[in-house]
């Protein structure tokens, strides 16, 4: 059997295996980090990388880094990675099949180095990076934030979930706390993903090539209100904090603009009980735009509205978190090389920026990074229905190859 058709039969066979840690009864992925599934899918990934003879280490906030020497005498390497966490309602390909197409390209890569001795001219490191859906611990992209520079480490360990544990005492709970560090010196990231939204599908084309990100503004909100009987209390009385918080998406709402992406995704409440009207609620929103003047207009108009929007409720609203993550370009230089590759492998590709974060956005910020996409079957994810064709999957492993052959061997 050709190699390359052991590759992709290895990328198939690995992504179902990896689906069963924290598989749902509607065949979706729950793997939260710091879980005893997360652990489990980092245990195997663990293994697997011994297995390829790769050296492992892992860093202070969890992140994995499997290592192939291609070259002993340079302390240079590019980075390939995405992540195995998931959502509550993930499925099976975002973000472990880019961990996984990474392991087997580095495995196709040292074969390839063995067969022409000196081309390689630094090393490969594939990462499994640490809650970057920030599904349990927010904020997102935490691992490669880190890693970046952007996030301070005890800043990161320190962040709670919603049971007030910490992310670096769920880590250290799952045995992933590490001591260790990269000690190579990255020089380039790239990144293969799913595109969790339909324009690949939709245009029928290959490969997408990231250039840049959408502008992000992820806003908390808490309103405070007073507990009080469900039965027996007035109802112009009453101080109802989900009532205020329901009004608060409304107004959210009545702000979008055309071509932006907006949400109220996550309700907490308080004291969260059938008879008592809630005391206080905390919803968490986010809106989405292409232009980041649009962004902030959107979040700003919004936030000058809830305070009043509420009051006739008696209910107040505070700001709890007010994120603002601007537009980003990724490397030019990558966008052109993916384009060369997928030409020259007979595919068609797509420059495009990405809406979603992820962890190519955060290593960008301290070095060149790169961005691949391959469709998703009507833009479905973080559902148990999302869904790439194999081919479709076969073809990102294929221009991920190349294109890490190319930088590890570029003079």
């Amino acid at each position: 059997m050709p190699e390359e058709t052991i590759l992709r039969q290895d990328l198939h066979d690995l992504i179902a295996t990896f689906a069963r840690f924290g598989a749902t009864d509607d065949g979706g992925v729950c793997r939260l980090s710091g879980t005893a599934e997360d652990k489990a899918a980092r245990d195997l990934f663990a293994g697997e990388i011994g297995g390829r003879g790769l050296r492992l280490d892992i860093d202070g906030i969890g992140n994995m880094f499997a290592t192939a020497m291609l070259n002993q005498a340079s302390g240079d390497a590019v980075l390939v990675g995405s992540h195995l966490d998931s959502q509550p309602t993930g499925g099976r390909y975002d973000g472990v099949y880019g961990v996984l197409a990474g392991l087997l390209a580095a495995e196709a890569i040292v074969a390839r180095a063995a067969a022409e001795p000196g081309a390689a001219r630094r090393n490969l490191v594939v990462v499994n990076w640490t809650n970057e859906e920030g599904a349990r611990f927010q904020p997102s992209l935490t691992g490669s934030s880190v890693f970046a520079g952007v996030q301070p480490l005890e800043s990161a360990l320190s962040l709670l979930d919603g049971d007030g544990q910490t992310l670096g005492d769920a880590l250290g709970a799952i045995g992933y706390r590490g001591a260790g560090a990269l000690t190579l010196t990255p020089r380039r990231y790239v990144e293969l993903h799913i595109e969790q939204g339909a324009r690949l599908e939709e245009s029928s084309t290959d490969i997408g090539i990231v250039a840049g990100a959408w502008a992000a503004r992820k806003i908390s909100v808490v309103f405070e209100g007073e507990a009080s009987h469900t039965g027996p209390m007035p109802m112009p009385r009453r101080r109802d904090a989900l009532r205020a918080a329901a009004r608060g998406i409304e107004t959210l709402y009545d702000e979008v603009e055309q071509g932006a992406h907006a949400s109220a995704a996550r309700i907490s409440l308080y004291p969260n009980s059938p008879n008592v009207v809630p005391s206080r609620a905390q919803v968490w929103f986010e809106i989405r735009h292409e232009d980041e003047k649009v962004t902030a207009a959107i979040a700003d108009r919004f936030l000058r509205r809830i305070g009043a929007a509420v009051a006739p409720l008696g209910v107040t609203a505070t700001i709890a978190i007010d994120e603002k993550r601007a537009t980003a370009a990724l490397d030019p230089e990558g966008v052109k090389l993916v384009q060369s590759v997928a030409g020259d492998l007979g595919f068609t590709s797509l420059v495009m920026k990405t809406v979603a974060g992820h962890d190519a956005l955060a290593l960008q910020k301290r070095v060149p990074a790169t961005l691949i996409f391959v469709p998703s079957r009507n833009g479905l994810s973080h559902n148990a229905r999302e869904f790439t064709e194999p081919a479709a999957l076969d073809k990102g492993l294929a221009v991920l190859i190349e294109t890490l052959w190319r930088l590890v061997t570029a003079p």
